[in-house]
C-alpha cells in the first residue's frame, strides 16, 4: 500500500494504486479526496509543486483567482469534511445578486430569501479552496501525492494501466483521472478531440476597493464590450473579473491593461458608481484569453476526463468549477455503484455511464453561455430591444427567475447523490 509522501525519494518509486488523479488543482484533489474517501489507493500526481495543505499558503491580501461555489458543491465539500476547513480561511457569502445591461433599463435581480435560501452561494479564493483539500489529503496514508510528476505515455496492459512518467517511473492503476486541465496531458494521450470555440474575450482579474460596501450582493453589468463582474470578499472588498473584447471599443482588453492604475479605478468606476460608489483602488491586474471547448469524448479505455480537462466555459455564470466538482462527484458515485456490485471500476460500461450522465448536461451549460455571449455581443437595435424586454420579463416571472437561480445554486438538474446533501 503506498504511503504519505514524506520524502523525495516516495515522488519517484514506482507503485500500485487503484486509480491515479492525474492534477492536484481544485477539481483533482476534490476527486482524489472523494475516492479516497472510499477507501480506494490513490494516487495524485502533477506537474508543479503541490500546495503545502498543512501551511496557510494563502496570500495576506487574497488569491486574484476565485470561483462562485454553488450549494451543490458546498455539499461536496462538507461531505469531504473540507468544509469548515476553507470557512476556517476565507469564505465569502453571497445573498443577493444584481444583473443590469448598461444603457438600458434591462435588469434582474435574486435574493436568497425570496427563494427560501441562506445565501445564493460563495465567493471563495481558489487557493483556499486546495489548500483545504491537500491538508486532508496529506492526511489519509491511502493516497500518495505526487509533485513535479508528468506523464509521457499511457499504456493499456490486460485489465490495468502502466503510466510512465518523464523521469521514466512506472505507476500501475486500474484507472486514471484527467483533471489535468485546458492542456491535459492525459487528453492528449488518450487521442481525444475537442470542439473549441473563441470568445475573442480576455478576462482581466483584480481585487478592488470601493466607497460602499457589497452587501454581500454579487453585482453584474454587460457591457458593450463584455459582462464585469463584481464578486464580494469576505475582507469587503471585491473580486472583478472584466470579460473584455480584443480588439474594438474604448474599453477593450489591451487599454484595460495599459492603464494606470487610477485610471483603471475611474473607468471601473464609471459602471458602479450608482451601485457601490466610486472605486477606491485597485490590486495587480491579470489577464486570461477565453475560449470554450468540449471533448469529443469523456472516457477512454480505463481513463476519464473530468473538469478543463473536458470542458472550458465562459465564467459570466460562475459555473465552470461547479460543473467540474459535479463531475467528479457523479464519477465517484458510478464508481462506488461498481465496486458494491462486484465490477471492475473502469468497465467501459461502468465509465460509458459516467460519460452520458455529465456530456450532456455540460453542453447545456456550454450552450447557454455560447448563447449569452453571441446575444450580448450584437448592437443592432431589434436585438438590443428583445433582449431587454427578455431579462425584463424574467425578472417579473418569479417561477421563471426561481428555476434560473436553482439550476444556478445547484439544486435543480440531474445531481450525484451526495450534491444533494
Amino acid at each position: 500500500m503506498p504511503k504519505k509522501s514524506t520524502a523525495p525519494c516516495d515522488t519517484t518509486c514506482d507503485a500500485t494504486f487503484d486509480l491515479v488523479v492525474a492534477g492536484a488543482g481544485m477539481v483533482g484533489a476534490t476527486a482524489a479526496c472523494l475516492f479516497a474517501k472510499q477507501g480506494l489507493r490513490v494516487g495524485l500526481l502533477d506537474s508543479k509543486p503541490v500546495a503545502d495543505g498543512q501551511a496557510d499558503t494563502i496570500h495576506p491580501r487574497g488569491d486574484s483567482r476565485v470561483s462562485a461555489v454553488n450549494i451543490a458543491s458546498m455539499n461536496i465539500f462538507q461531505a469531504l469534511e473540507v468544509w469548515q476547513t476553507m470557512l476556517d480561511k476565507r469564505v465569502s457569502r453571497y445573498h443577493a445578486m444584481h444583473v443590469w445591461e448598461q444603457g438600458s433599463d434591462a435588469a434582474i435581480s435574486f435574493d436568497a430569501q425570496a427563494l427560501g435560501q441562506p445565501q445564493l452561494g460563495f465567493i471563495i479564493e481558489n487557493s483556499v479552496i486546495v489548500s483545504a483539500l491537500i491538508e486532508k489529503l496529506r492526511q489519509n496514508y491511502n493516497v500518495s501525492i505526487m509533485e513535479n510528476t508528468s506523464l509521457s505515455q499511457r499504456q493499456i496492459h490486460k485489465d490495468k494501466l502502466v503510466l510512465v512518467t518523464e523521469d521514466n517511473k512506472s505507476l500501475e492503476c486500474g484507472l486514471l483521472v484527467g483533471a489535468d486541465g485546458a492542456q491535459s496531458k492525459v487528453r492528449e494521450l488518450c487521442d481525444i478531440d475537442t470542439a473549441s470555440f473563441d470568445y475573442e474575450q480576455d478576462a482581466i482579474v483584480t481585487r478592488v476597493t470601493t466607497e460602499k460596501g457589497h452587501r454581500k450582493t454579487a453585482w453584474q453589468s454587460f457591457l458593450p464590450t463584455g459582462p464585469v463582474a463584481m464578486l464580494p470578499l469576505q475582507d469587503g472588498r471585491c473580486s472583478i473579473v472584466w470579460s473584455c473584447d480584443r480588439a474594438g471599443g474604448m474599453d477593450c482588453a489591451d487599454r484595460l491593461m495599459d492603464l494606470s492604475d487610477d485610471a483603471f479605478c475611474k473607468v471601473l468606476s464609471g459602471y458602479f458608481d450608482q451601485h457601490l460608489g466610486p472605486v477606491l483602488e485597485c490590486d495587480e491586474r491579470f489577464r486570461f484569453p477565453l475560449r470554450q471547448y468540449h471533448a469529443a469524448h469523456y472516457i477512454s479505455k480505463y481513463t476519464a476526463l473530468v473538469g478543463d480537462a473536458a470542458h472550458i466555459t465562459h465564467p459570466l455564470a460562475g459555473l465552470g468549477a461547479n460543473i467540474g466538482f459535479m463531475d467528479v462527484a457523479a464519477l465517484a458515485e458510478v464508481v462506488e455503484a461498481a465496486r458494491t456490485n462486484g465490477r471492475n471500476i473502469a468497465n467501459h460500461s461502468v465509465l460509458r455511464r459516467y460519460e452520458r450522465w455529465r456530456k450532456g448536461e455540460n453542453a447545456l451549460v456550454l450552450g447557454m453561455m455560447k448563447g449569452f455571449k453571441t446575444v450580448f455581443g450584437q448592437s443592432q437595435e431589434p436585438i438590443k430591444t428583445a433582449r431587454r424586454l427578455g431579462l425584463n420579463l424574467a425578472d417579473r416571472i418569479p417561477p421563471l427567475k426561481a428555476q434560473f437561480a436553482k439550476y444556478a445554486m445547484g439544486l435543480s438538474g440531474d445531481l450525484p447523490e451526495i450534491c444533494k446533501g
